[in-house]
């Protein structure tokens, strides 16, 4: 079976665990899309002086050498685009260029990695290769639904019909707002962001108390204020503690009034590999606050790195951490719940350990193991004609 994946760089991070076990077990090809706006992204720094947009051999970018662990660089393509517009020559072009390739490799199976824009408009129009579709999102974050999006969807569902969804929890609400069959529908699972531990040099770090770690991109679902009123109160009753913020976005309130307090830290940029793994390790645990979500990469990279995490019991969130043992649940929100439970984490240093231990043991052998992933996703592939 040759499958082709076709995914971009908002996702690299988890392309990167799962593509290193498919390139074992399958002939595997992957195509990854950089939009010209989307070169710093995830796990992908892309400096480079490369002026002609196109589809190009990934060696033929330095930077994918950082990568060669995980990637087979021999089947990893780039589509590098030089415009955002989607009817510019170069990305008309990049679209003849696409179908000419996918012709050449002529695939059993094409996996696309989330909603393709309209820039994939020929490839899907007239390539009849079975296709399967990962619907990261089943339904839009609140605060991001937006007409652009709402007409991705409909072009994608109209083209695409068999959908892999990352979370059981939302499948009766994506079947109703969609109309999608239950025989169209697959199911899969994230596993833990391992490429981090790349990044990782224990001996250099040195835990600090009661550091809390908050990390992604900056969104009103992501629950940050009620977090920022829940470590107020931290910070009266533990002076050592601190919260770090750490990400792009822009803030939705008054965020100085909390970060002059001086136990709460504002990152509020791109977070490069190196600097992640560094937050993350000397942190205690991590904290996913979000008034609504279906999965998080942001949970399965602190589970990399065997970090305990406090997540709210929405989307997809309560198939990813198990209560008390590698985290805990609450309510979204809900300041108070919040703030109880990093009080909890704080003052419980042995609860924290025996998580970072259970973590530990799924990352092994468990739930979130990547070559367990690949292979049941390979067995769907066989069953889509």
């Amino acid at each position: 079976m040759k499958i082709i994946y076709i995914s971009n760089s908002y996702f690299f991070d988890m392309d990167l665990s799962f593509t290193t076990e498919m390139f074992k077990i399958s002939d595997f090809y992957y195509v990854l899309d950089i939009p010209i706006y989307a070169r710093n992204s995830t796990a992908l720094t892309l400096k480079t002086n490369q002026k002609k947009a196109g589809i190009y051999p990934a060696i033929h970018f330095h930077q994918f050498l950082e990568y060669s662990d995980f990637l087979d660089l021999s089947k990893t393509f780039i589509i590098y685009r030089c415009s955002k517009k989607t009817y510019a020559i170069s990305n008309l072009k990049i679209q003849l260029q696409l179908s000419q390739l996918i012709k050449k490799l002529d695939p059993t199976i094409i996996h696309c990695n989330n909603f393709l824009n309209k820039n994939f408009w020929l490839f899907l129009k007239t390539n009849l290769t079975p296709k399967l579709l990962t619907v990261h999102d089943p339904l839009p974050h609140s605060g991001e639904v937006t007409k652009k999006d709402s007409r991705k969807r409909i072009f994608n569902f109209k083209h695409i019909q068999n959908i892999l969804l990352l979370n059981k929890s939302q499948t009766e609400n994506f079947i109703r707002s969609t109309g999608f069959s239950l025989d169209n529908l697959y199911y899969s699972r994230l596993g833990a962001y391992t490429y981090l531990r790349k990044y990782s040099n224990l001996s250099l770090h040195v835990k600090k108390p009661f550091q809390v770690l908050f990390f992604g991109r900056i969104s009103p679902y992501k629950g940050i204020e009620e977090l920022c009123q829940a470590f107020k109160l931290i910070g009266e009753e533990h002076s050592k503690a601190t919260l770090i913020i750490a990400g792009r976005g822009d803030f939705w309130f008054d965020v100085t009034k909390y970060s002059n307090l001086g136990h709460i830290c504002i990152i509020n940029r791109f977070i490069p590999n190196s600097e992640l793994v560094n937050l993350i390790e000397t942190s205690s645990f991590v904290v996913c606050p979000y008034t609504d979500a279906t999965q998080s990469g942001v949970i399965m990279s602190a589970y990399a790195l065997n970090k305990p995490v406090i997540a709210t019991n929405v989307g997809g969130l309560k198939e990813m951490v198990s209560h008390e043992e590698t985290g805990l649940l609450i309510e979204p929100s809900n300041m108070n719940e919040l703030y109880l439970s990093i009080k909890k984490l704080i003052e419980n240093r042995i609860l924290v350990e025996q998580m970072e231990r259970n973590i530990e043991n799924l990352n092994k052998t468990g739930y979130m193991s990547w070559t367990g992933i690949a292979k049941d996703i390979l067995a769907i592939y066989s069953t889509i004609k």
